[in-house]
């Protein structure tokens, strides 16, 4: 869930870069949402399981397989010891999530075990997961919560197994436009480049990373200000969207940095925050601006079916083999 406390010390927020797919995979294994997950972007990876354990797969990015035969995700799944299994890159986003009951055992630092790649702490040595690395799960028998959201944990399968129900993607989206606020500098655009803020298809780059996404416009030169751009450096968060001075716009994502010069054209509304780490390079992308109150009540709305589920996951019966 990353460390918002720690931003006045100049430490980005970090953890999920999709928090929805995040949580998810941990509530289909019964674990608090604070517990770690593997993030996964690009490539393919893979890993033998060395001591079979229950697991969730969850977010658009990746495609799972177990010596070779696709397992579907947002699933609790038991994998077995000396399974192959695989994470590769799917078409329908760009990070994907894999969970293990307990979470994976890496140190907690600064409230939370999620890796600072830009500062070289947290997770796994401040580091990215290289070949030859072993990893596990925390000792389920300190959690005295675990083994309400899976299968018994003491009658574990010999064999692979998949539960027969499964989770729809918390809140898919249908569409390619995303939920905007005016940003602190927004007066600083005509009426005129405000609505074709509004109106233009933005063009998802390669530029893109945890700290943030570049978008092409098909005219960059009508978001550039008319005077200097430059600006003294101020505060920034995820969603804000930066214009630099050549006039491609740029949305900050869970890895942003504390402070920036560039004017803050708008705020993506926090719902879409995780659907914009998603969005595949290459698709086009609209802005629709809304209220604050409209954003806050849309955050709600998602917590409250966030609960829902994590209670029902909890409580439903079909989750004894």
């Amino acid at each position: 869930m990353g460390r918002p406390i720690w931003r006045s010390s100049g430490v980005p927020v970090g953890g999920a870069a999709d928090i929805n797919s995040h949580r998810i995979a941990n509530f289909l294994l019964a674990n608090t949402d604070q517990a770690a997950t593997l993030e996964l972007v690009g490539g393919i990876w893979a890993v033998m399981v060395e001591e079979g354990d229950w697991m969730a797969h969850c977010g658009a990015g990746g495609a799972v397989f177990a010596n070779g035969k696709p397992v579907p995700s947002y699933r609790t799944v038991f994998v077995p010891a000396n399974t192959l299994l695989e994470i590769r890159p799917a078409p329908g986003g760009s990070y994907s999530y894999l969970a293990v009951r307990g979470g994976w055992d890496v140190p907690e630092v600064l409230d939370s075990r999620s890796t600072c790649l830009a500062a070289g702490f947290g997770g796994l040595e401040g580091r990215t997961v290289q070949k030859g690395d072993a990893l596990q799960n925390i000792n389920h028998a300190a959690h005295p919560d675990f083994g309400l959201g899976v299968p018994h944990f003491f009658e574990s399968p010999e064999s692979l197994w998949v539960s027969p129900w499964f989770l729809q993607e918390p809140y898919s989206r249908t569409n390619d436009t995303f939920r905007v606020l005016p940003g602190p500098e927004w007066a600083r655009w005509t009426a005129k480049q405000q609505q074709q803020f509004l109106e233009t298809p933005f063009r998802v780059t390669l530029q893109r990373d945890r700290m943030g996404v570049r978008l092409k416009p098909p005219w960059p030169e009508k978001f550039k200000l008319l005077h200097s751009s430059s600006m003294s450096s101020t505060a920034v968060a995820p969603g804000i969207i930066q214009v630099p001075p050549d006039g491609w716009p740029i949305v900050l994502l869970a890895d942003a940095q504390t402070t920036g010069g560039y004017p803050r054209i708008g705020q993506l509304a926090a719902i879409d925050i995780p659907a914009m780490a998603q969005v595949p390079s290459g698709k086009e992308v609209y802005f629709q601006q809304i209220t604050l109150e409209e954003a806050e009540q849309l955050l709600f709305e998602q917590e409250r079916w966030m609960r829902r589920v994590r209670c029902a996951l909890a409580l439903h019966p079909t989750n004894s083999r």
